[in-house]
């Protein structure tokens, strides 16, 4: 979803790719204090939760960059619930699979499922850039004043949902950045710089892919571990 008319905009891939690479860097992390190799407190220690937050920027602002550049390449209805099905897909697995991996605190808001809901929610501001950036801001500020309850919606059903989940992206701050990636993503395509145009290539390719790359590292950086002790008992 970020083709323009002439070229594809490669340092937004590159950007996703990015969150890729960190991602995968925060869920290895991860797996080693889960199989009990380190005692790091991942994810919500000091320095992991705001490495978390950068993941998710990157994820999360990339959304709102990428509706607004496909709106100027001629917005692509088809395209756009196709790729909505594959996450809707995705982000119905990645539950499922958290079900049988965490079953007491399996994932019912991931980062997918909030990409899903917040892509539909950005096309009514898509049009309006300047009106996204202040609702943005808005979001923002009024959540670090504790305006906004961080489970909300889910607060009225927490009693059905587990205590504490592996994932969860609540809509408030990161409603905002989306809405501030629409603004980010109009500049873009209007004045088209340069260096918007230049990737590292490696990244921009698992930017590309990054649909499948989630789905899959996870349960492939679970299966070497749990091969890894089988093998070689601590």
């Amino acid at each position: 979803m970020t083709d323009t008319s002439s070229n594809r905009f490669s340092l937004i891939d590159s950007l996703r790719g990015l969150a890729v690479v960190l991602m995968i860097i925060f869920h290895f992390c991860f797996d080693l204090r889960y199989f009990g190799f380190v005692d790091w407190d991942v994810p919500n220690g000091p320095g992991w939760w705001q490495f978390r937050y950068l993941i998710l920027s990157l994820f999360i602002g990339t959304v709102g960059i990428s509706l607004s550049l496909a709106r100027g390449a001629g917005f692509n209805r088809k395209a756009f619930f196709i790729r909505q099905g594959k996450l809707l897909i995705a982000a119905a697995l990645i539950s499922l699979m958290s079900i049988f991996m965490f079953p007491q605190s399996w994932i019912y808001f991931g980062i997918l499922h909030f990409i899903l809901v917040a892509s539909f929610i950005c096309l009514l501001l898509v049009s309006r850039p300047r009106l996204a950036l202040a609702i943005g801001c808005i979001i923002i500020l009024s959540n670090l004043m504790g305006y906004f309850h961080p489970y909300w919606p889910f607060l009225y059903v927490r009693e059905i949902l587990p205590a504490y989940t592996e994932d969860f992206v609540p809509f408030f701050p990161w409603l905002g950045v989306s809405f501030i990636g629409i603004f980010v993503g109009d500049l873009i395509r209007r004045q088209q710089p340069d260096f918007c145009k230049v990737s590292e290539p490696s990244t921009a390719y698992m930017g590309r892919h990054a649909l499948i790359i989630y789905l899959v590292h996870q349960p492939l950086l679970f299966a070497a571990f749990s091969a890894y002790i089988w093998v070689l008992p601590r």
